[in-house]
């Protein structure tokens, strides 16, 4: 079986939480492993934070794609700069994202696009 669900949104910090609501709503209508919903909703955090302190445009495009028992998370946005996963210190705020992001995934990947990119992760569900 595949689903697929889209949403564009301003690139702001408040996108987060409608977004996480859009999952939410998607795994309950596709009756997803519940189990997995709280990976998936941090991965899709981390990507939708990272497209709003490092992406451009004054929107950016979450895609949900689910086959078989895998989610795929994509946001897109309109920097072209791919993610750069860093080692953060114990002091450091941030700096996380990338890591965290490919500990819940089975993968992720970025690609370039003409008007900015998609970073994806692959998330059991």
């Amino acid at each position: 079986m595949t689903s697929s669900s889209v949403a564009t949104v301003p690139r702001a910090p408040e996108s987060g939480g409608r977004l996480r609501s859009l999952l939410w709503t998607t795994f309950a209508c596709w009756e997803a492993d519940r189990d997995r919903l709280d990976d998936a909703a941090l991965v899709l955090s981390e990507l939708v934070g990272n497209a709003v302190r490092h992406g451009e445009g004054e929107t950016l495009q979450v895609r949900l794609r689910r086959e078989q028992d895998v989610l795929r998370i994509a946001v897109l946005d309109g920097s072209r700069q791919g993610p750069v996963p860093r080692t953060a210190s114990y002091e450091d705020e941030s700096g996380r994202g990338m890591l965290i992001i490919e500990a819940l995934s089975r993968r992720w990947g970025w690609e370039p696009r003409t008007t900015g990119k998609i970073v994806w992760a692959d998330v059991p569900c």
